[in-house]
């Protein structure tokens, strides 16, 4: 029988203030800014021939409305909510900028929070996530849905860090860079005959 793959086109919101200014944002829920729409807008045309059936987001408004202005080209596709697609919660490093947290918590702490070995998703800031956690939050809200609504394309409205930690979950061991600018989107492949994951 053929395996039936389901196809995820996983993309970041667009641009925030606080992305401006280099600060982490974490569960802290900062609206897009006017760069973030436009670059929402050039998502969607990117979004287009891709044959999305619905779009599956994160709570946060960042996300939700990178979502919504996306579907204005997407034939207003349904969009579903779930909390668990959440950027990471960042504990002590939330709300503060890169060159703050460096000084707080360290370059060494830094530097592996924001890294894409499969060795350092478990690194975490004081009282956040760890980046396993993230990943196995993230795909389960990902797995269920594709089970519950039986679809076959859908798009995912997320973060950067959940972005970056499902990257690295997925890719060859040695992978070092998963690029996230905003708005950048990836195509994952699910196969729920053995609940495996790839990249295409």
């Amino acid at each position: 029988m053929k395996k039936t793959i389901k196809k995820i086109y996983i993309f970041r919101h667009g641009e925030t203030d606080w992305n401006k200014e280099s600060r982490f944002q974490g569960h802290i829920d900062a609206p897009l800014n006017d760069e973030g729409r436009k670059q929402a807008r050039t998502l969607a045309l990117k979004l287009k021939d891709k044959s999305l059936e619905a779009i599956l987001s994160s709570d946060l408004s960042r996300a939700h409305e990178t979502a919504k202005i996306c579907t204005v080209e997407l034939n207003h596709i349904p969009i579903h909510i779930d909390e668990r697609l959440r950027e990471a919660h960042l504990g002590e490093a939330q709300g503060k900028t890169f060159d703050e947290i460096k000084s707080h918590f360290g370059e060494e702490l830094t530097q592996r929070w924001r890294s894409a070995h499969s060795t350092d998703a478990d690194v975490s800031y004081p009282g956040g996530e760890s980046g396993k956690q993230i990943i196995n939050r993230s795909l389960a809200a990902i797995e269920e849905f594709l089970q519950r609504e039986s679809l076959s394309i859908i798009g995912v409205a997320t973060h950067g860090g959940v972005i970056r930690r499902i990257m690295q979950s997925i890719l060859p061991p040695g992978f070092t860079s998963v690029p996230i600018p905003n708005c950048v989107l990836y195509e994952i492949h699910y196969d729920p005959t053995d609940k495996s994951w790839k990249k295409r």
